[in-house]
């Protein structure tokens, strides 16, 4: 009898697990690449349409000698499979199935510790970026406080006056 209720017990609980692990194979999850501290790529999976986990968009990051962000870069995946000599299907990943999706550039005054973030969306029509749609302007007061923050977003201008704490990743958390 003990026997019985323990084999139940047990199984119960492996059953339980294993439908933990199951679900969480089936969530977003990515691949971040990093050099020296630095977040060079980033690639975001999805669950695919033959049940496997497929890239869907994949992020790079550049930086400048200092080690300050100056871009990233987002591109999509356009989902194209490919068949195998085994005849099974597989993501095709090569260079002409990605698109850009949109840029974010840093811009950095040094002089009057101005920092600018603009969002560029890419214009597949033209096959190029397009004007900033989205801007932000930082003014550094201190090595640790903000002073200044300004949102622009198409032809409406907000500015705001605050003691922002300055965490240097700040501008990285922005894009995520």
């Amino acid at each position: 009898m003990k026997a019985n209720i323990l084999r139940t017990v047990c199984f119960t609980f492996i059953a339980v697990l294993m439908n933990g692990f199951v679900s969480k194979a089936q969530e977003t999850f990515y691949d971040i690449k990093m050099d020296n501290g630095k977040v060079t790529s980033k690639a975001q999976y999805v669950m695919g349409k033959y049940g496997t986990s497929i890239k869907e968009s994949e992020s790079k990051f550049t930086y400048d000698a200092n080690g300050d962000l100056l871009k990233k870069e987002t591109f999509v995946w356009n989902p194209t499979y490919e068949k195998n000599n085994n005849g099974r299907y597989y993501a095709d990943y090569s260079e002409k199935n990605w698109t850009p999706a949109y840029c974010i550039l840093y811009n950095k005054d040094s002089i009057n510790n101005f920092v600018s973030v603009e969002l560029c969306l890419w214009n597949t029509g033209k096959k190029m970026y397009g004007n900033p749609v989205k801007t932000m302007v930082f003014q550094l007061n201190d090595l640790n406080r903000y002073n200044y923050l300004a949102f622009q977003k198409g032809k409406k201008y907000n500015e705001v006056i605050n003691n922002i704490k300055y965490d240097k990743d700040l501008l990285v958390s922005l894009t995520k």
